[in-house]
């Protein structure tokens, strides 16, 4: 994509590579690659520095709703990409009271920069790879059934890092990184994710990268790649 997006328009875009919505733009399911059906969290807040997006499962009842659309609006601007909504407590609160909170969930939401250096060290897996992936990364397999990109470091006749689009939508794919334990802090990971990006564009589609706030080794990840946050992502289930 040659169209720079602005940080509104990216959080809008992540919605929809993240989860199923109905006609109504309500949640349904998280958009998983195999047939695995998970629920969407029962609400959903994306912030950046130009505004909010609130998104609500379609069984969530419609004074929760409005309860909820109230504090969001009284969310300041700007948001200066702080890691907790301020007004936290309140989302929670009118949650709990609807059923019991199951998982709160928060972290930031990164675009790639303009120019990426692409990695020697990198290739494309494909189906017939699917015996490389060994161990921990073993459950991956049925993944590669998928047209998506797979990129991948391999040593000792095995993968031991890979990137994936965990998450597609017609106008992105979000990355899904993991590196055996064995062979982390060799900066595999950030290669595996540059040459995922650089697939994912040549596909004419935007490369997207989220994670959580507890995770710090992929918060490096983002920073060594010169990933450009725009936004965070809060939800609740």
């Amino acid at each position: 994509m040659s169209i720079r997006q602005t940080d509104i328009e990216l959080m809008k875009i992540q919605v929809e590579v993240l989860f199923t919505q109905d006609e109504n733009g309500h949640l349904q399911r998280i958009n998983e690659p195999t047939d695995d059906v998970k629920l969407a969290p029962r609400f959903f807040f994306g912030y950046t520095n130009e505004g909010s997006i609130c998104k609500f499962r379609h069984d969530l009842p419609d004074p929760v709703v409005a309860q909820l659309k109230e504090v969001a609006a009284a969310e300041p601007l700007p948001m200066n990409s702080q890691k907790v909504p301020k007004n936290h407590r309140q989302f929670e609160d009118i949650l709990q009271s609807h059923s019991p909170i199951e998982r709160v969930w928060m972290g930031p939401a990164y675009r790639f920069p303009e120019h990426i250096i692409p990695p020697t060290n990198v290739v494309r897996l494909s189906r017939e790879d699917a015996g490389l992936l060994k161990g921990d990364l073993a459950d991956i397999r049925p993944e590669l059934n998928s047209p998506h990109p797979c990129l991948a470091i391999i040593e000792n006749s095995q993968v031991v890092s890979i990137c994936r689009s965990v998450r597609a939508s017609a106008r992105a794919h979000e990355a899904g990184v993991e590196t055996l334990t064995g062979y982390r802090r060799r900066g595999y990971a950030t290669s595996v994710v540059a040459a995922w990006a650089l697939a994912v564009r040549a596909l004419n589609l935007i490369p997207l990268y989220s994670t959580s706030w507890d995770n710090v080794a992929s918060q490096g990840v983002a920073q060594r790649l010169g990933l450009v946050q725009y936004g965070v992502d809060y939800h609740v289930t």
